[in-house]
């Protein structure tokens, strides 16, 4: 699939469209999955953890526009 076909949506995890789950499991499994899944992918890559904290990541929020890229809603 084309990345420019997916879509996402962010929701709050206390909301009841997040107690709503395709899965059948609950925002706290989901959860749970998400950190079992992270954990075996930073195995994967053979690299220790991240020492940093979250306040400390090295991120950058930017709008496609800044990206020079359409924003396709």
């Amino acid at each position: 699939m084309k990345r420019r076909g997916m879509t996402y949506r962010v929701i709050a995890l206390g909301s009841d469209e997040a107690r709503d789950a395709r899965l059948g499991t609950s925002v706290a499994q989901r959860l749970q999955m998400l950190g079992e899944l992270s954990a075996l992918a930073w195995k994967a890559t053979g690299r220790p953890l991240p020492a940093y904290t979250r306040r400390e990541m090295p991120v950058r929020w930017s709008t496609l526009q800044e990206q020079g890229r359409p924003d396709n809603r």
